[in-house]
């Protein structure tokens, strides 16, 4: 049985990625969700129950994400695919942002990924993989979100540095760049988009990048023509 980690698993991609992933393959593979809500976490279980445990943790402290390590190594042997899906942002200017939001929003979306992974590296085992969800938003100047788009910048140059660091272990590593989705990301971050991915298609797309071992995905795929501009051009929200 293949062993997944979720990080953001209570709400959005992480919560489509773990049913989607459930309900596919739910007899073949064990899923844990970590997330902040306790009460999403619970309703999947409840509706996987074989499937799907969960870690109750916030990811935007150092003792969150050491929580999680401890609990993955308590509960697991091995961990065969490791989703860094936690994230979050704000539609503030960068001098309008207290200090603390600076801090747990870096903690979140740059620092967690990779502490997750290196401390958690020696329960992968030759073949697993690591996925970390970005942003098509690295390639745009987001003014909107200029903090979320400086830590998901910084997380993509430490993930194209960290995949030549894996293939030394054999593990691979797949870069996940969404455009804007569907989601509560933007209400929680403090505007309302109507247009948009869908969230269900974005799981779904991650899921099959996943099984063909994919080194980088864009949804939809057009969006990776924006490699060859960014992060330049204006976003468009």
């Amino acid at each position: 049985m293949m062993n997944y980690i979720v990080t953001g698993a209570s709400s959005g991609i992480g919560f489509e990625l773990s049913r989607l992933l459930c309900h596919e393959y739910g007899n073949e593979i064990r899923v844990i969700g970590v997330g902040r809500s306790k009460e999403r976490l619970e309703k999947l279980e409840k509706e996987f129950t074989r499937c799907f445990k969960y870690i109750v943790a916030d990811l935007s402290s150092l003792q969150g994400i050491d929580n999680v390590v401890k609990e993955v190594r308590n509960r697991l042997d091995r961990v065969d695919v490791l989703i860094n899906n936690a994230g979050f942002g704000l539609y503030k200017q960068i001098i309008d942002h207290s200090d603390e939001e600076l801090i747990t929003m870096t903690l979140t979306n740059f620092v967690a990924p990779l502490i997750l992974t290196k401390k958690l590296l020696n329960l992968m085992r030759k073949g697993s993989i690591v996925v970390m969800v970005i942003t098509a938003g690295i390639h745009v100047l987001m003014k909107n979100l200029p903090i979320y788009g400086a830590t998901k910048i910084a997380l993509h140059y430490a993930t194209e540095a960290l995949r030549y660091e894996l293939e030394r272990y054999g593990i691979h590593l797949l870069a996940v760049y969404p455009g804007a989705v569907k989601s509560e990301f933007h209400s929680r971050a403090g505007r309302d988009i109507k247009r948009g991915i869908e969230v269900v298609n974005v799981a779904k797309a991650v899921v099959k990048a996943i099984k063909k071992k994919k080194k980088r995905l864009y949804i939809p795929n057009y969006l990776s023509i924006a490699r060859l501009f960014g992060p330049y051009l204006p976003a468009l929200y």
